[in-house]
């Protein structure tokens, strides 16, 4: 479908929604009528994206719908319209109660595969790899009401997998989708996918043909965008590895125009890194360049260092070939930093896998081990109606059986408490993760609730840490969090409080009865001592580093964990938007200022 048809089509959807609600009489049967309209609307998002965000928001600005599965439909296409404008976290905030609890099991199965998508997006593997375990073992096959949403699942797997760099098992998804009678949409996703893991094993047999074949898929399909710009992306790379230099140009400056109207960070700044690539390989300097700078703009908003490396390296040599020394330098210095960032994130890629795989196969064990402990059972009543004649021999079997289990707990044991340590320390900074850290805070706050006592949360985030990573490297960033953390922990606290690492760069106190007043004043000695904080280059280079606060608390939001963290981090980014280095409440129109 073209770009007009679509909004045309999404145009005709909210009127009829809109003269549904204003002028259908309560139980005449039109619900059914809006929840396939809304569902229409859902349909639209990868024919044309645009047109989608623009009419989710007009229907969000409708009165709300009277049912259920109606209004938790409307909040499923408010997360997709979030995902669509690069705002991943606020995706899977709206989306994953609906996985959890949605009215609809066929949307609680469509949410879930959403949010592992989404935690691909995030960076955030461990917790995506097991959710995606979670649902697949809740649904192993793709039979009866829910089969459609089943394969949609599949093809999630594989993407999440083809981005875990293990093709193996994102084309063995993707194929499986392939052989059970997939919708238009998911052939076109699917094949993508088989198409991108073979070359990704450099299977000898691929061609061009391949992609050909998979590009006609989509086009069927009226697939929009995202999927064939990736398509192509890995078509021009096909031809590049062959030399096939002008073919590979030409396919890719054909379709620069449908991928910068995506408006997806990752596959536009990859995109524009490619081409950077091959118009220096075909003498064009100044084009070379600005579609390199072009790539590193649009990067700021994608996951992963791949197109800053592609650019760098682009960039690079245009000012050795201008005889540019200094920026020539520059730019090397910056490539050889995007690419430690992506040997980096292949080692969490990796650390995700294998942890989430060794969670996997202990279950399998516990498993075994009750089944183990069953045939124990079992056996004991069959010894206790055997003649006594066998009862030696029986009961030597049933001591050797139970000797073997119990080795087995002991070591299950073993292993799960060392794993739970992992999971619950932060192995950079010492704090507690982001899980451990949402179980503690919940308790403290059950049991402030409970007691009627106040609770204050302070989160902040280190300024500007990217130009950190970005000038010298991963390892000095750890080095900064390290001595941030060890700044943090030597600040004494007069109240109980529980220190946790939520992301990269960003952290939150949660202080057990607290006042407003004394929270701030803790948050302005943890400001101070990070702003006093020094930590050095393998070089001896000495890196400073300031942070913003946001603060607020129970008589804000009461002991809800979760609006206390949208409170804070609010707050939080006022206080970077009013200059950094700084402290916002969020119940206070300004800044606290440093001294």
């Amino acid at each position: 479908m073209r770009a007009p048809a679509a909004l045309l089509l999404a145009a005709a959807l909210l009127a009829s929604a809109a003269s549904l609600r204003a002028e259908a009489p309560a139980g005449d049967g039109t619900d059914a009528a809006l929840q396939r309209d809304m569902e229409r609307l859902y349909a639209l998002r990868t024919v044309d994206p645009q047109a989608f965000v623009a009419q989710t928001r007009s229907l969000e600005a409708q009165p709300a719908p009277s049912n259920v599965a109606q209004r938790e439909l409307l909040q499923f296409l408010t997360a997709n319209r979030a995902a669509l404008e690069g705002r991943f976290g606020d995706a899977v905030a709206r989306a994953k109660p609906l996985a959890e609890s949605a009215e609809d099991p066929a949307l609680r199965l469509r949410a879930g595969s959403f949010v592992v998508n989404m935690r691909a997006g995030t960076r955030e593997f461990e917790a995506g790899l097991r959710e995606l375990a979670r649902l697949l073992d809740a649904h192993p096959d793709a039979d009866g009401p829910l089969a459609e949403d089943v394969r949609t699942l599949w093809v999630t797997a594989a993407i999440l997998h083809a981005e875990l760099d293990k093709p193996a098992l994102s084309a063995w998804y993707a194929q499986r989708v392939l052989d059970s009678g997939p919708t238009p949409r998911q052939a076109c996703q699917a094949r993508h996918l088989v198409v991108r893991a073979r070359q990704a094993e450099r299977d000898a047999s691929l061609s061009p043909a391949d992609f050909d074949a998979a590009d006609r898929v989509c086009v069927e399909a009226g697939e929009g965008t995202v999927t064939p710009g990736f398509l192509a992306l890995s078509h021009a790379r096909f031809l590049r590895d062959r030399q096939r230099l002008d073919d590979a140009l030409a396919l890719l400056e054909g379709r620069l125009g449908a991928i910068e109207r995506a408006r997806y960070p990752r596959l536009v700044a990859e995109a524009y890194a490619l081409d950077a690539e091959l118009l220096l390989a075909a003498e064009r300097i100044d084009d070379a360049e600005r579609r390199a700078r072009r790539a590193i703009d649009v990067a700021k908003d994608a996951p992963t260092s791949l197109p800053v490396a592609m650019a760098e390296k682009v960039l690079y040599e245009v000012a050795r070939r201008r005889g540019a020394t200094s920026a020539a330098l520059d730019h090397l210095q910056r490539h050889v930093a995007a690419n430690r960032a992506l040997a980096e994130e292949s080692r969490i890629k990796e650390l995700a896998f294998r942890t989430v795989q060794h969670e996997t196969l202990q279950r399998e064990q516990q498993l075994a081990l009750a089944a183990e402990r069953h045939r124990v059972l079992d056996l004991e009543a069959r010894v206790a109606r055997a003649e006594s004649r066998n009862a030696l021999a029986f009961g030597g079997l049933l001591l050797l059986t139970l000797g073997a289990a119990a080795a087995w707990s002991w070591r299950l044991w073993r292993e799960a408490r060392r794993f739970r340590a992992l999971a619950q320390t932060d192995a950079l900074t010492g704090f507690a993760t982001r899980q451990h850290f949402t179980t503690l805070a919940t308790a403290v706050l059950a049991r402030a609730k409970a007691d009627d006592r106040p609770v204050m949360l302070v989160a902040f985030d280190l300024d500007h840490f990217k130009r950190v990573n970005d000038r010298h490297g991963h390892l000095a960033g750890d080095a900064v969090l390290r001595a941030v953390s060890e700044a943090v922990r030597a600040q004494p606290a007069s109240l109980p409080r529980v220190i946790g690492r939520l992301g990269g760069e960003e952290f939150a106190v949660l202080i057990d009865g607290a006042s407003p007043r004394l929270a701030s004043a803790h948050a302005e000695a943890l400001r101070q001592a990070i702003a006093g904080a020094c930590a050095r280059t393998d070089g001896g280079v000495a890196m400073a580093v300031t942070a913003s606060f946001g603060v607020t608390g129970t008589h804000e939001c009461g002991h809800d964990l979760q609006c206390l963290l949208e409170r804070s981090d609010r707050a939080l980014y006022r206080a970077k938007n009013a200059g950094r280095d700084r402290i916002v409440a969020a119940d206070r129109a300004g800044a606290l200022e440093a001294a």
